[in-house]
């Protein structure tokens, strides 16, 4: 309480709107006219960041790096192998392979197709929704602050073509930070190895008295990611990021539209309030209202496992997340990647992942864009001048969070986006592969000739394959149908495979590489009678046609494709109707087209 009395000023800003029950949990805080709300078990680090917010001077000579606290202690840590195989050593023995990204992240359906409410949910309380968590309305003076507070900042700048290019950013945005954080890294003599995300993503802050909205402006930053690196689905957001307003509007209209619905069960509607917001939430402001099919993004939830505690786990999660890119074997200090950011949130505050380190004596630490902070008035002036800080260390305090901070929490979650090209075998292909699965009669064959004349891409009817290069097995006399050898049928389309701009036409799709897809379409026919009658013309027996029927009534084409790839790239299109050939292939020409535009390594 100390510090709260001594440097921050009681504003009396709404004071008595926090329930007396809520103040056990929460503490009131008041920084330079920023008013926020802490949990408890944050407020012992807290002061400390607001100091380094302002330190104030630069000379031309560094004094030297404080020692860091001795956290996560790894031995002889030469590089970011030897933190995760000191961090697998808990595992008694098990090693990297065994102990994959399913041990660590718990995913969730981001990107999937609506889900009908079961009835179960019950109404959060202030535990989940924060201290206005019956609120029905924000106060008129706050909702006023949102709408003008960050009035934006007009700028022009010239562009790699020559051309001049106006931008807009709100005042509580800032670019440029992230370069800034290479070079303190890698004056930093505490810092071993250190990694960093794509430097085009924007520090967003919160504006003075606007309260707990921290899960809002991280969505902030991760658009903004989306928007500068041209990601699918940018052209929604052409020169501003949504407002704190608009973001709400998006997810209430996604749950309008039947996604994650059960969120607005469990809320009571966020529209217009102060409600905390969960990573289930963010994901359906970023994605949902985008209305684009197959972005590669992933959701989930973190928590111990066997002998790892959670925030280990946390850890060597962001760790494997950046070490994939990086050259583990080079000399270099300090990596920056094209990467986006990793949404994490926990209990009562969410934050943004921006980077990776490991310091000398071994400790590691995220490096993050917490919204409770803005850059250090240091860093400003670093941008302009070449001066080196005194003290590296004490600047980079705003945006390291080490073991000691995260370890007060028993569970995180996460929102990544994956990285465009990421897929191993996708610098060989200037156009994608994509697969039009499900079962017999939905139409596989109809939208895949659609497709070919709308967007260039060949079809390939696996089905020929088979024929024309013999690759069967069997017949099997029963379903009168020839038994596919699998082997056989991959040697024979690999190399077409690898070039890409291919429309895989096939009845299943869990037999192809992860690597050799990036999009997997399952068309589905809700009507068994229309589906029955597409059968019968086709002269089926009954027991292939029964079989067939009972595979469209139990979902066990698209069950298959979301066991072999991942959700995020799994799309189920309806196609009963004439007008869903239509639709459907509009949309899936629209994802080829993102495609095409985001792979950095197409020319044209």
């Amino acid at each position: 309480m100390d510090h709260i009395e001594s440097c921050h000023p009681e504003k009396n800003l709404e004071r008595k709107m926090i329930s007396q029950d809520c103040l056990s949990k929460y503490c009131t805080s008041f920084s330079r006219g920023l008013r926020e709300l802490l949990v408890d078990a944050e407020l012992a680090a807290h002061p400390g960041l607001h100091c380094a917010e302002h330190t104030p001077t630069l000379q031309k000579h560094s004094t030297g790096a404080g020692k860091p606290p001795r956290t996560q202690e790894v031995q002889n840590s030469d590089d970011l192998n030897t933190f995760q195989s000191v961090h697998t050593s808990v595992m008694k023995g098990r090693s990297r392979e065994e102990m994959s990204d399913q041990d660590v992240l718990m995913r969730k359906n981001s990107c999937s197709p609506p889900k009908p409410f079961d009835g179960g949910a019950k109404r959060l309380g202030r535990t989940e929704l924060g201290p206005y968590a019956h609120e029905k309305q924000m106060p008129s003076w706050l909702r006023k602050l949102l709408e003008i507070g960050t009035k934006s900042i007009r700028s022009r700048g010239v562009t790699s073509g020559g051309t001049i290019q106006g931008h807009r950013k709100a005042r509580n945005e800032a670019s440029g930070i992230i370069p800034t954080l290479v070079r303190l890294c890698k004056e930093d003599r505490s810092v071993r190895r250190a990694f960093l995300c794509s430097a085009k993503v924007l520090q967003v802050s919160k504006i003075p008295n606007e309260g707990g909205f921290c899960g809002y402006r991280n969505i902030q930053m991760q658009i903004s990611y989306i928007r500068e690196c041209r990601y699918p689905g940018y052209e929604q957001f052409p020169e501003t990021l949504p407002t704190i307003l608009q973001l709400q509007d998006m997810i209430e209209n996604a749950w309008d539209q039947g996604f994650n619905s059960v969120g607005r069960i469990e809320t009571g509607g966020i529209r217009g309030t102060r409600k905390y917001i969960g990573t289930p939430e963010s994901v359906l402001g970023i994605i949902v209202d985008v209305t684009l099919i197959g972005i590669r993004c992933e959701a989930g939830s973190i928590q111990a496992v066997r002998n790892m505690r959670a925030h280990d786990v946390l850890f060597k999660c962001i760790a494997d997340y950046f070490g994939r890119v990086c050259s583990l074997g080079s000399d270099d200090k300090v990596f920056q990647t094209d990467l986006p950011p990793v949404y994490l949130q926990h209990q009562g505050h969410s934050m943004t992942v921006i980077g990776f380190e490991i310091r000398i004596d071994g400790a590691a630490n995220l490096l993050v864009f917490d919204p409770m902070f803005k850059p250090p008035s240091a860093l400003k002036r670093l941008e302009e001048h070449p001066a080196k800080p005194i003290d590296p260390t004490r600047i980079l305090k705003v945006y390291r969070r080490d073991a000691t901070y995260f370890q007060k929490y028993k569970n995180f979650e996460i929102l990544r986006f994956r990285p465009l090209g990421n897929f191993a075998g996708a610098k060989m292909r200037t156009s994608p592969n994509v697969i039009i699965t499900g079962t017999p009669g939905v139409g596989k064959t109809v939208h895949c000739e659609q497709l070919a004349q709308d967007t260039g891409l060949r079809h390939l009817s696996i089905n020929q394959v088979a024929k024309d290069h013999g690759c069967f097995e069997s017949y099997d006399q029963d379903l009168e149908t020839w038994v596919v050898d699998e082997d056989k049928l991959l040697d024979a389309i690999e190399d077409e495979m690898a070039q890409g701009g291919l429309l895989v036409d096939w009845h299943a799709c869990d037999l192809f590489p992860k690597s050799w897809i990036d999009l997997v379409v399952v068309l589905r026919c809700a009507s068994t009678s229309v589906l029955y009658d597409r059968l019968m013309s086709r002269g089926y027996k009954q027991a292939k046609l029964q079989e067939n029927l009972d595979a469209e009534i139990f979902g066990v084409l698209l069950e298959e494709a979301r066991e072999a790839f991942d959700e995020e790239v799994v799309v189920e299109l309806n196609s009963e109707q004439d007008d869903d050939v239509e639709n459907n292939c509009a949309r899936i020409s629209t994802w080829i087209d993102c495609w095409k535009t985001n792979q950095p390594n197409i020319t044209e």
